[in-house]
């Protein structure tokens, strides 16, 4: 039995686009882009960049600490 689609021809997925977007740390404006170009809905992208953003925000901050000096 086939697959109903070729597995080289995907459907454009939000999640896929959230995904890739947090990866490569899209911002707002590169995931408004490529949601367009997809053809996703206006709604759907505003969600998207507000998951996106507040994921960002959430993120752990790793911050170095200065080494002491030995004295």
């Amino acid at each position: 039995m086939t697959p109903a689609t070729p597995a080289h021809h995907h459907d454009p997925r939000p999640s896929r686009l959230i995904a890739e977007a947090l990866v490569a740390r899209h911002g707002p404006q590169a995931i408004t882009t490529r949601a367009t170009m997809l053809g996703l809905s206006h709604r759907l992208t505003r969600v998207m960049v507000a998951a996106c953003g507040a994921t960002a925000v959430d993120a752990p901050v790793v911050t170095k600490r200065p080494s002491r000096v030995a004295q």
